[in-house]
């Protein structure tokens, strides 16, 4: 394989799995084994709540209609990824030209959703996306490379050190990332038991993949407990106590005696 098809190929093979990962975590929002999805749904109701659109019908039809466009690229992309074994680049560069296209459009309408709900973190994002799209197309059809068979790797006692040092290196790595999920996942379901810091007031310190599931459990697990004491107010610890969404919370319920 030449130095320009391998980088053709290997720019098909990245967006093919950002999209087909993008249209999965729309599938399973929600936190699974080996799995960590973002409630895409949640953060739809949010942004339309803010424009004063409370009906949830909005965000429905907005994430159904962005579901449907990134799996209108993952198709693109594939397609193109597909077409890579003919013998005609051209019918690859047609699609592929076809999936940036797209691409750029669903990223153009990110940017004024952005706008529109005035999240500015996200229209950097999606502005940086937009311009990675127009590099690769310009990578994949106008960098010009040498067409020669890209050199092989040297066949050495070193070369052989590295690669093995990889692959025991990648093994360890799965089997801690394995393990950790094995050990972590049930506390997506268990509620937290708090802890009395002063005179009325509970911390509850939410551990990793932590949901909002774990929350309405804890919360109501409290009141079940505590069936003299009345939840006067809830309060979420400032972005400084906290640390990556997804990984940590602090949660502090302030009560009061109920009136008898």
């Amino acid at each position: 394989m030449s130095e320009r098809a391998a980088i053709r190929l290997a720019i098909l093979v990245f967006w093919s799995l950002f999209w087909g990962l993008s249209v999965v975590d729309k599938i399973i929002p929600d936190v699974q084994f080996l799995w960590v999805g973002k409630d895409f749904f949640a953060l739809f109701v949010k942004f339309f709540g803010s424009l004063g659109l409370k009906d949830p019908i909005f965000a429905t039809v907005a994430l159904a209609g962005v579901s449907a466009l990134e799996a209108v690229n993952f198709g693109l992309y594939l397609t193109a990824l597909v077409s890579v074994r003919g013998r005609d680049a051209s019918v690859t560069d047609t699609w592929f030209f076809r999936a940036i296209l797209s691409s750029m459009t669903l990223f153009s309408l990110f940017s004024i959703g952005d706008q529109v709900f005035g999240d500015r973190f996200q229209l950097l994002e999606h502005g940086l996306f937009w311009l990675i799209l127009l590099a690769s197309w310009i990578v994949f059809r106008h960098v010009p490379m040498p067409e020669e068979r890209a050199p092989a790797a040297p066949r050495s006692s070193a070369t052989r050190g590295v690669a093995v040092t990889g692959v025991l290196l990648t093994a360890l790595t799965t089997a801690s990332i394995w393990s950790f999920s094995d050990d972590t996942i049930a506390d997506v379901d268990s509620p937290v038991s708090g802890q009395e810091v002063v005179d009325g007031v509970y911390k509850f310190d939410f551990p990793f993949l932590a949901d909002k599931r774990v929350w309405e459990k804890t919360i109501n697990a409290f009141k079940d407990a505590h069936p003299d004491l009345k939840v006067r107010y809830i309060y979420t610890g400032p972005s400084e106590l906290n640390s990556k969404k997804k990984t940590h919370l602090l949660l502090y319920v302030f009560t009061e005696p109920k009136a008898d």
